[in-house]
Order: structure tokens, then C-alpha cells, then sequence
């Protein structure tokens, strides 16, 4: 189950770890990218955690105050691809007090669907939407949400090893990348580790 309480500690826990991994994150994405998703994740979190008091019973509001942080303190591609996932959670939860377990796997789903339509990108191109489907999958027969979201982010990072990202400037990369972690799948592997 999922409501306003519990989805504040989430935010709060997700803030403490970003912090922890800021360096990390960044180098991760240095590697192929911009180097700025440390900055990215960061500054989105921190965003949301100062509008904490916005929250209200209304699950749907809190991702769209979510959504509105991402996009006031992030201008990259991947915050805003987050802006846009949480945008697409809150217009489906709206007026949804608590959200019970089909919620949760319909809120990964969304979020899926926004970053393969946004991102441009397909399954099997090494970026977090290979994550995401693995939670999915995973969800369907498994309730325990800290085990699936630790066990699949890790499988995710280990299932694409030895693999091409095929997606944004990390192409340029070429063979390079198949021995790299995709930023995006490091960094919610590392993120897993809240809940």
C-alpha cells in the first residue's frame, strides 16, 4: 500500500541516498554523457522534499507537485523524462487516496510507457526502461517491493553487461559501453537500496 505518509518517507529516504551517491552518479554518467545526473537526481529530489508540505490525501496531487519540482530544478533529458513520468502517474491517480498493489505496478507501468514514448528508446537499448520492465515482470508475481526493486534494478545492470548502449550521446561510445553500467540503470539500482 501506498499513501501520502508513506510516499513522503519514500521522498525523504530517496533525498538521503542521492546525496550519498551524488559523486558516484555523476561519474557514472561521465563516462558516456553529460556527467550532470548526480546534478540531475539531486536537485529534482531536493525540489520535491522542499514541497513536502503541498502533499495532501490526494496521491494524484503529490505526484503532479512531484512532476512540478523536476521540471522547476531540471533541465536535463532525464529529468525531464522523470517530470513527465510523474506528470502521467499523477493524471491517472488522481483523487486516489491509497494506492493498493495493482496502483503500484500500473505507476511503474506509466512511467515505462513515458520514457520509451518521450526517450524515443525501445527495450533491449541498455537505459532504465530495461529496469523498469524487469519490476514489472518481477511485480506481477512478487509483493515485496524492496526485494523486487533490489533484485531487479541488479539483474537489470548485470542482464545487459557485455552490451551496446544504443540510445543518446552514449552511442558515440560504441564498444566502449558494453563493459559500462547505463547511468540511469546504476542510479536506480543505487536508489533501490531505500526501500
Amino acid at each position: 500500500m501506498l499513501n501520502k505518509e508513506i510516499l513522503t518517507k519514500i521522498f525523504k529516504n530517496l533525498l538521503d541516498e542521492a546525496k550519498k551517491s551524488y559523486d558516484d552518479f555523476n561519474s557514472a554518467d561521465g563516462k558516456i554523457g553529460d556527467g550532470d545526473l548526480g546534478v540531475t537526481i539531486l536537485h529534482g529530489l531536493e525540489e520535491v522534499n522542499n514541497n513536502l508540505s503541498k502533499f495532501s490525501d490526494d496521491m494524484g496531487s503529490n505526484f503532479m507537485v512531484c512532476s512540478q519540482a523536476f521540471v522547476k530544478r531540471s533541465g536535463s533529458s532525464f529529468g525531464t523524462l522523470i517530470a513527465f513520468s510523474f506528470m502521467n502517474i499523477s493524471k491517472n491517480l488522481k483523487g486516489k487516496k491509497e494506492c493498493n498493489h495493482m496502483d503500484i505496478v500500473n505507476i511503474f507501468e506509466i512511467s515505462l510507457k513515458t520514457i520509451l514514448e518521450r526517450g524515443k528508446t525501445n527495450l533491449g537499448d541498455k537505459t532504465i526502461a530495461d529496469s523498469l520492465d524487469l519490476i514489472i515482470k518481477q511485480l506481477k508475481d512478487n509483493q515485496n517491493y524492496s526485494e523486487v526493486f533490489k533484485s531487479a534494478t541488479k539483474q537489470a545492470l548485470e542482464d545487459f553487461k557485455g552490451k551496446k548502449i544504443k540510445i543518446g550521446r552514449a552511442r558515440m561510445f560504441e564498444d566502449k559501453t558494453m563493459e559500462l553500467d547505463d547511468p540511469g540503470m546504476f542510479a536506480l539500482n543505487r536508489l533501490s537500496s531505500v526501500f
